[in-house]
């Protein structure tokens, strides 16, 4: 699994995925790796850690961070998902990450994801985003940065 410390610009290639429980998410992870996944395919984000990987609307990249994430917010189909995958982290939960190089490795990952526990699932596609799973856990808590 990919421990890598760098902020996700945007997941092409990726299916993203929360996973309510973080120690199921671990076991999300080897459920994937048993089923082909290379770990260099793979990346866990739990906490705030993770939620700074993301950054969905790019308070902790700095000023040019935050005209990427704006431009992308207002002319990508699903980057306002960033904002739940970031809040989902900010709750407790973790968000698996999975690099699918065709729609055959991409299913075997949404199934054992769902195994898991997994829900709230897009694969980010070069020129679109395919929901797989709809949000499916407990509701989240507002961020503090949505709290007036």
């Amino acid at each position: 699994m990919s421990d890598r410390r760098r902020s996700f610009a945007y997941p092409t290639g990726q299916l993203l995925a929360v996973v309510d429980d973080p120690a199921r998410a671990a076991e999300a992870g080897r459920a994937l790796v048993a089923a082909g996944t290379s770990p260099s395919d793979l990346t866990v984000l739990r906490g705030d850690e993770g939620a700074d990987r993301l950054d969905g609307l790019g308070r902790v990249g700095g000023p040019w961070r935050r005209i990427v994430r704006a431009f992308q917010f207002m002319t990508m189909d699903q980057m306002p998902d960033f904002l739940t995958y970031e809040a989902a982290l900010r709750d407790g939960r973790a968000v698996v990450a999975v690099r699918a190089r065709d729609r055959a490795t991409m299913l075997r990952a949404r199934d054992a994801l769902l195994a898991s526990g997994g829900h709230f699932m897009n694969y980010f596609g070069r020129f679109s985003t395919e929901e797989l799973v709809r949000w499916d856990g407990p509701e989240l808590a507002a961020p503090d940065y949505m709290r007036r």
